[in-house]
């Protein structure tokens, strides 16, 4: 006698949510299975009355897990700015699954929410309030915000005060009083190596002594 036939299971309804229309439940037996966009199930080919396959399936949760990621994503953003790779690394540290950080990151970089060019941009006129910075030093700070090597190093060349800009604060030192030994170390702890910083601070005038 042949084994019976397995019966799939069919779609059962999209159901709208109340909170928002634009968001459905899929219905399977009874039961919701996943909640997607209306549009993102639409482009799985999710409707009513279709087979509810195991390839179907995988599809919908791997889509439902990018939009949970997707949300998180912009819960975090309107908080404050963070580079793409930093903003995957907080989704991954919240939970979500590493494919859904990243695709809902990327996602959301494309669609013109954030890029690192702006970040880093931002992150650099933070770091240069405090003055001129040094390459070296200023480049050290936007890894620490995030920013992957390669574009650290490009935003800190192109943000790193040029020697005009560290004689100009020298001067200004100067003319508030400030002790040499005080501009100094300041300039030191933003990553000015000696021979520069007693360059500056000669040509703003300070009498350095021998």
């Amino acid at each position: 006698m042949a084994a019976p036939r397995r019966t799939s299971r069919r779609i059962d309804a999209l159901r709208a949510r109340a909170d928002d229309p634009n968001t459905v439940d899929v219905r399977v037996g009874g039961a919701t299975v996943a909640t997607l966009a209306r549009s993102r199930a639409e482009a799985l080919g999710i409707r009513e009355g279709a087979a509810w396959t195991p390839a179907l399936a995988g599809r919908a949760s791997r889509a439902a897990a990018e939009e949970l990621a997707r949300e998180a994503a912009l819960a975090f953003l309107a908080r404050r700015d963070w580079s793409v790779a930093a903003l995957r690394q907080r989704l991954e540290r919240a939970g979500h699954v590493p494919g859904a950080a990243a695709a809902a990151v990327d996602g959301l970089a494309k669609a013109g929410w954030h890029d690192d060019r702006a970040f880093a941009s931002a992150r650099v006129e933070h770091h240069r309030r405090r003055g001129a910075m040094a390459a070296e030093a200023l480049e050290d700070l936007l890894e620490r915000d995030g920013l992957a090597p390669g574009d650290a190093r490009e935003a800190a060349k192109a943000g790193a005060a040029t020697a005009a800009e560290l004689r100009a604060e020298a001067r200004a030192a100067r003319a508030a009083g400030h002790a040499a030994g005080r501009v100094a170390a300041r300039l030191a702890r933003r990553g000015f190596d000696p021979d520069t910083i007693r360059d500056a601070l000669e040509r703003a005038g300070f009498d350095l002594g021998d």
